[in-house]
């Protein structure tokens, strides 16, 4: 499709990321559902592995032939360089990534039980051991998934999604994945592979959610 977001790219979240992943929450959840920065930085910072960021690049003018060839004639054109095409056979000395917008993410921890809670939802607390990020154990609870209001209804989100759980897997990071979600999301959900638990204990927001859950399979074991 023409209007396709280009030159896609998907990666590990980190701190830095923090001010765009608050900016998107803003534009993807009402103010009750959305993560705090506080627990952003928290999750960036302890287990960055297990969140994942979809990006628009820009990049310097001359390197957007690799993926964007009409894009890159009609630059070349404006900067003179439409005859220069041996340049674009060279590697750039520095990354020509000029910018990145966070447009989807996905943020997770890893949890005490095999259903999403109140508490893994919080930050750690000395009152209670099974809140926050728990690294020994083997339960990826998603706090968040969220596209980009302007880039809905193009399957980003399954995108984002199957890459997230493709790279879990592949990378042995944990059993099973965990997530909860209103009624209406629950097929969705379902579509990817999850199955749908029923009513949520998580009393999240004072909202009514349903767990879903899927296994992860490492790609030896296929």
């Amino acid at each position: 499709m023409s209007d396709f977001p280009p030159n896609l790219s998907i990666r590990p979240l980190t701190v830095e990321d923090v001010a765009q992943c608050l900016e998107l929450e803003q534009k993807g959840f009402p103010e009750n559902e959305r993560g705090t920065e506080a627990k952003f930085r928290y999750r960036l910072t302890t287990c960055p592995e297990l969140c994942s960021g979809l990006f628009i690049r820009d990049y310097e003018y001359k390197y957007n032939a690799i993926n964007l060839p009409e894009v890159a004639e009609k630059l070349n054109q404006a900067h003179g360089d439409a005859n220069d095409d041996d340049e674009l056979d060279k590697l750039p000395v520095k990354s020509s990534v000029t910018k990145e917008t966070l447009i989807g993410h996905i943020i997770a921890t890893k949890t005490y039980h095999r259903a999403i809670t109140d508490a893994s939802m919080e930050l750690p607390s000395k009152e209670d051991p099974t809140a926050g990020h728990i690294e020994s154990l083997r339960y990826i609870g998603i706090h968040a998934l969220v596209i980009d209001p302007e880039w809905h209804g193009k399957n980003l989100g399954t995108l984002l999604m199957h890459d997230y759980i493709q790279k879990l897997s592949n990378q042995d990071l944990g059993d099973k994945v965990i997530l909860i979600a209103h009624e209406q999301l629950t097929p969705f959900y379902e579509k990817i592979g999850f199955t749908n638990l029923g009513k949520s204990k998580c009393e999240f927001a004072g909202s009514t959610w349903y767990d879903l859950a899927i296994d992860l399979i490492a790609e030896d074991d296929l």
